[in-house]
Protein backbone atom coordinates (compact mmCIF):
# COMPACT_ATOMS: atom_id res chain seq x y z
CA UNK A 1 0.00 0.00 0.00
CA UNK A 2 3.15 2.34 1.20
CA UNK A 3 4.75 1.19 -2.51
CA UNK A 4 1.16 2.31 -4.80
CA UNK A 5 0.79 5.65 -2.29
CA UNK A 6 4.56 6.86 -3.29
CA UNK A 7 4.08 6.12 -6.69
CA UNK A 8 0.66 8.06 -6.92
CA UNK A 9 2.54 10.97 -5.42
CA UNK A 10 5.02 11.15 -7.24
CA UNK A 11 2.90 10.97 -10.20
CA UNK A 12 1.19 13.98 -9.14
CA UNK A 13 4.32 15.80 -8.24
CA UNK A 14 5.32 14.80 -11.71
CA UNK A 15 2.12 16.44 -13.16
CA UNK A 16 2.66 19.43 -11.24
CA UNK A 17 5.93 20.18 -12.44
CA UNK A 18 4.73 19.92 -15.94
CA UNK A 19 1.78 21.82 -15.44
CA UNK A 20 3.88 24.85 -14.14
CA UNK A 21 5.03 24.46 -17.43
CA UNK A 22 8.91 23.93 -17.02
CA UNK A 23 9.59 22.69 -20.51
CA UNK A 24 9.64 24.83 -23.66
CA UNK A 25 10.11 24.20 -27.54
CA UNK A 26 9.70 25.17 -30.78
CA UNK A 27 7.59 24.35 -33.44
CA UNK A 28 9.60 22.37 -36.21
CA UNK A 29 7.55 23.04 -39.23
CA UNK A 30 5.73 26.18 -41.24
CA UNK A 31 2.20 24.83 -40.48
CA UNK A 32 0.98 22.97 -37.42
CA UNK A 33 -2.30 22.49 -36.90
CA UNK A 34 -3.17 23.59 -33.01
CA UNK A 35 -6.47 21.54 -31.72
CA UNK A 36 -8.93 21.34 -28.91
CA UNK A 37 -7.75 18.16 -27.87
CA UNK A 38 -5.21 15.84 -28.28
CA UNK A 39 -6.38 13.47 -31.38
CA UNK A 40 -6.91 14.10 -34.91
CA UNK A 41 -10.88 13.90 -33.85
CA UNK A 42 -10.67 17.07 -31.94
CA UNK A 43 -11.31 20.33 -33.88
CA UNK A 44 -8.33 22.12 -35.57
CA UNK A 45 -8.22 25.91 -33.63
CA UNK A 46 -5.40 27.81 -35.07
CA UNK A 47 -3.52 27.09 -38.09
CA UNK A 48 0.28 28.02 -37.00
CA UNK A 49 2.13 29.53 -39.49
CA UNK A 50 5.51 30.30 -38.31
CA UNK A 51 8.59 28.01 -38.20
CA UNK A 52 10.83 28.25 -34.63
CA UNK A 53 7.74 29.51 -32.72
CA UNK A 54 8.33 29.03 -29.42
CA UNK A 55 5.93 27.64 -27.29
CA UNK A 56 5.31 25.94 -23.85
CA UNK A 57 4.67 22.24 -22.69
CA UNK A 58 2.21 22.20 -20.47
CA UNK A 59 1.06 17.90 -20.76
CA UNK A 60 1.38 15.28 -22.58
CA UNK A 61 -0.98 12.11 -23.82
CA UNK A 62 0.34 9.51 -26.06
CA UNK A 63 1.71 11.10 -28.87
CA UNK A 64 -0.16 14.81 -28.28
CA UNK A 65 1.65 17.45 -26.58
CA UNK A 66 -0.77 20.52 -24.70
CA UNK A 67 1.09 23.86 -25.46
CA UNK A 68 0.63 26.80 -24.60
CA UNK A 69 1.75 30.16 -26.44
CA UNK A 70 2.63 34.01 -24.95
CA UNK A 71 -0.71 35.32 -25.31
CA UNK A 72 -1.65 32.25 -23.24
CA UNK A 73 -3.68 29.91 -26.14
CA UNK A 74 -3.93 26.21 -24.99
CA UNK A 75 -4.15 23.74 -27.30
CA UNK A 76 -2.55 20.47 -28.45
CA UNK A 77 0.28 19.31 -31.44
CA UNK A 78 1.31 16.06 -32.71
CA UNK A 79 4.99 15.87 -30.66
CA UNK A 80 6.49 15.19 -34.33
CA UNK A 81 5.69 18.92 -34.90
CA UNK A 82 7.99 19.92 -32.29
CA UNK A 83 11.45 20.76 -31.33
CA UNK A 84 13.69 21.12 -28.86
CA UNK A 85 15.41 23.43 -30.30
CA UNK A 86 15.02 26.64 -28.53
CA UNK A 87 13.77 30.11 -29.66
CA UNK A 88 12.12 33.07 -28.05
CA UNK A 89 9.37 35.46 -28.74
CA UNK A 90 10.91 39.47 -28.45
CA UNK A 91 7.99 41.47 -26.11
CA UNK A 92 9.27 44.84 -26.31
CA UNK A 93 11.25 46.62 -28.61
CA UNK A 94 14.86 46.66 -27.26
CA UNK A 95 18.55 46.97 -27.90
CA UNK A 96 20.39 44.03 -28.89
CA UNK A 97 24.06 44.51 -27.82
CA UNK A 98 27.17 43.42 -28.91
CA UNK A 99 28.35 42.73 -24.54
CA UNK A 100 26.16 41.39 -21.69
CA UNK A 101 25.45 44.85 -20.63
CA UNK A 102 23.63 47.81 -20.45
CA UNK A 103 27.14 49.78 -21.33
CA UNK A 104 27.43 47.10 -24.87
CA UNK A 105 27.28 49.13 -28.23
CA UNK A 106 24.26 48.65 -29.84
CA UNK A 107 24.04 46.63 -32.85
CA UNK A 108 20.52 47.15 -33.52
CA UNK A 109 16.81 47.58 -32.15
CA UNK A 110 14.83 44.52 -32.18
CA UNK A 111 10.95 45.08 -32.49
CA UNK A 112 8.18 43.12 -30.42
CA UNK A 113 7.02 39.59 -32.07
CA UNK A 114 10.53 38.78 -33.54
CA UNK A 115 11.51 35.27 -33.18
CA UNK A 116 14.86 34.46 -32.45
CA UNK A 117 17.35 31.30 -31.60
CA UNK A 118 18.34 31.01 -28.14
CA UNK A 119 22.46 30.72 -28.11
CA UNK A 120 22.79 30.96 -24.59
CA UNK A 121 21.29 32.36 -22.00
CA UNK A 122 24.14 32.32 -18.92
CA UNK A 123 22.92 33.85 -15.30
CA UNK A 124 22.43 37.18 -15.24
CA UNK A 125 20.13 39.48 -16.88
CA UNK A 126 21.22 38.98 -20.79
CA UNK A 127 20.84 35.74 -23.30
CA UNK A 128 23.20 35.74 -26.19
CA UNK A 129 20.39 35.19 -29.51
CA UNK A 130 20.96 35.29 -33.03
CA UNK A 131 18.29 36.83 -35.55
CA UNK A 132 18.12 36.23 -39.10
CA UNK A 133 17.44 39.33 -40.82
CA UNK A 134 17.06 39.50 -45.13
CA UNK A 135 19.21 36.35 -44.63
CA UNK A 136 21.82 37.62 -42.37
CA UNK A 137 22.65 36.33 -39.06
CA UNK A 138 23.10 39.18 -36.52
CA UNK A 139 23.80 37.92 -33.06
CA UNK A 140 24.21 39.82 -29.67
CA UNK A 141 23.17 40.58 -26.08
CA UNK A 142 19.22 40.86 -25.15
CA UNK A 143 17.72 41.67 -21.86
CA UNK A 144 15.95 38.22 -20.53
CA UNK A 145 13.38 40.11 -19.34
CA UNK A 146 12.12 41.22 -22.54
CA UNK A 147 11.82 37.71 -24.26
CA UNK A 148 9.09 34.86 -23.73
CA UNK A 149 10.22 31.36 -23.75
CA UNK A 150 12.54 30.84 -20.83
CA UNK A 151 11.66 29.47 -17.38
CA UNK A 152 12.20 31.94 -14.31
CA UNK A 153 15.82 31.52 -13.39
CA UNK A 154 16.95 29.20 -16.67
CA UNK A 155 20.32 29.07 -17.65
CA UNK A 156 21.20 27.53 -21.18
CA UNK A 157 24.95 27.16 -22.19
Amino acid sequence: MLKVLGFVCMLFLSSLAMAEGEEFASLKVDKVNLRTGPGERFPIQWVYQEKHYPVEVLDSFDIWRQIREQDGTIGWVNEKMLSKERYVVIQEEEKLLDAPSVSGRVIAYVQPGVIAKIHSCPSGDFCRLRFVYEDKKIEGWFPKRFVWGLSNGEIIE
